[in-house]
């Protein structure tokens, strides 16, 4: 069973709240297994927790996706810490799953799952939604920044310290950003910093107001710990997010020309 945390923050919890049914799901609905497949995978592979919502509503298991079997058409996900609370998932015919990878809303849903043993663990087992909703916009689609020559973010902390932290990923919705431990420790989630300066390289430079939204605990190629964070634009310019605009389709033609 794969350590959860004690308490998720309220942005985190709103991120796995089911989809509004106002919301005109139509056109991001994917229904080839194969399609399917791909993003239960990338749930897994990124380790991205995910809520499974059943008895009408009334209960949710927080879980991630342990392992996803595309040719048999079955994944398995994490056993729950309240035993009461796995009983009646196994016992419950209709479960709405949802997840948030970067701000995406996936969901989908699936019949009664059955136990399973990963790694002599209890698990849950059940077999590939016959559809599934990946709620992608255009402000949430997200392109990962150079390595080498990277995109800077320069802000002053609420302690009054400046600091220089490294872009991973930007969108029209906001940037990812590579902190230290002691710098994340600086910027909590739910910190709003004015007046921040994105250096874009040969795009040049955007000053814009961020809050920061998320951490991810992640590991480098040498096995140093860092963080990823999560942050969203709360005044961008119409000039400045064509800016951007521009930036991320010369980025994406850069990545595809490299990649065939």
């Amino acid at each position: 069973m794969i350590a959860l945390p004690a308490a998720m923050t309220e942005p985190e919890l709103s991120a796995l709240h089911q989809i509004s049914d106002n919301e005109e799901v139509g056109r991001y609905r994917l229904a080839n297994p194969l399609e399917v497949g791909a993003v239960l995978r990338q749930l897994h592979n990124r380790a991205d927790f995910m809520t499974v919502h059943f008895a009408h509503g009334k209960q949710l298991l927080l879980t991630r996706i342990l392992m996803v079997d595309v040719p048999s058409r079955m994944f398995c996900f994490d056993w729950g810490g309240q035993d009461a609370l796995n009983r009646a998932l196994l016992a419950s015919d209709r479960n709405i799953c949802v997840a948030a990878p970067d701000g995406v809303k996936v969901q989908f849903v699936i019949g009664r799952p059955r136990e399973a043993r990963i790694d002599g663990q209890p698990a849950f087992i059940s077999s590939f939604p016959e559809d599934l909703i990946k709620l992608q916009r255009r402000e949430y689609f997200r392109i990962e920044t150079p390595l080498a020559n990277p995109f800077l973010c320069r802000m002053t902390a609420p302690n009054g310290r400046a600091l220089s932290l490294q872009l991973h990923d930007l969108s029209l919705g906001g940037i990812g950003l590579w902190a230290s431990p002691a710098e994340a420790r600086q910027l909590e989630r739910g910190t709003r910093l004015e007046d921040t300066v994105i250096e874009l390289g040969a795009a040049g430079t955007v000053q814009v107001d961020l809050e920061i939204c998320s951490h991810r605990p992640m590991l480098s190629r040498s096995g140093e710990e860092r963080f990823h964070l999560g942050c969203r634009f709360l005044n961008l310019t119409r000039s400045a997010e064509a800016g951007v605009q521009r930036l991320m389709a010369q980025l994406e033609r850069e990545r595809k020309a490299l990649t065939g």
